[in-house]
């Protein structure tokens, strides 16, 4: 008698549509992110989306300026919040696991793009950079920091990082993807590579204006912030073996 193998049966795919749903506004935030703060002039006659100065007179206003800090404020809660174990143990443990960083990927667009959506131009210059030479310096400074974040997030594992993995083992029936302390390619060099991508990006600009640069303080002080809980966590989950590699990089 020959033994049959047992039959292992798919889970239902839509839980794979529901993170690659969550993929696909992603990109689409930082595609819109990047022209948001970019404001390229070949495509400001038809880009539906606001910009960071693109209405508004050039006085410094205090309700748009609350209601920035609201929006920088509120995307620093998402992101935190939810990262946090209390979070995940109280709020996201009745889902699946494999859910729960597709979910953290939805909720991070929501408030991304309400962020874009509701921010409130302040066009108060803070400095302008007029000399050709050193606009197009400031320009290819801008996109390395995107590349940068772009090969941080590869660096990570990018189907980990946007909950891709988890979500066809899931599927499959499989273990989800084991958690790793991520020490190769871009982190063999930088200790935060997302982060440093991002503080380029908000930072680097041949113009500033007083909402631009409420935006840029804003992201870095959830960056400083973020940074100190992100190793501690790393911390108690990897203990020395963290400890370690963060006095290699110093």
């Amino acid at each position: 008698m020959v033994a049959l193998s047992p039959i292992t049966h798919e889970r239902p795919s839509a839980g794979v549509v529901y993170a690659w749903s969550g993929v696909a506004v992603m990109w689409a935030f930082w595609v819109s992110f990047v022209i948001f703060l970019s404001e390229p002039r070949a495509l400001m006659s038809w880009w539906p989306l606001p910009t960071i100065d693109q209405t508004g007179a050039a006085t410094l206003s205090l309700l748009a300026a609350v209601v920035d800090l609201g929006l920088v404020m509120l995307f620093g809660i998402q992101h935190s919040v939810m990262a946090r174990s209390w979070f995940k143990e109280r709020v996201i443990q009745r889902m699946p696991g494999a859910f729960e960083r597709s979910t953290y990927v939805h909720m991070a667009n929501l408030a991304l793009f309400t962020l874009i959506l509701l921010w409130q131009p302040i066009p108060l210059d803070v400095w302008r950079v007029d000399h050709r030479l050193l606009q197009q310096a400031l320009w290819v400074l801008f996109a390395c920091g995107w590349v940068i974040l772009f090969f941080g997030a590869w660096s990570f594992g990018i189907d980990e990082l946007l909950g891709l993995a988890q979500m066809r083992a899931w599927r499959d029936r499989r273990p989800p993807p084991a958690t790793r302390l991520k020490t190769g390619r871009l982190y063999r060099w930088l200790r935060h590579p997302m982060y440093v991508g991002v503080l380029l990006g908000v930072w680097v600009t041949p113009r500033m204006s007083m909402g631009h640069l409420l935006l840029a303080l804003g992201l870095t002080g959830y960056v400083l912030i973020a940074m100190r809980y992100e190793e501690r966590d790393l911390m108690q989950r990897f203990g020395a073996r963290y400890g370690r590699w963060r006095g290699i990089m110093g």
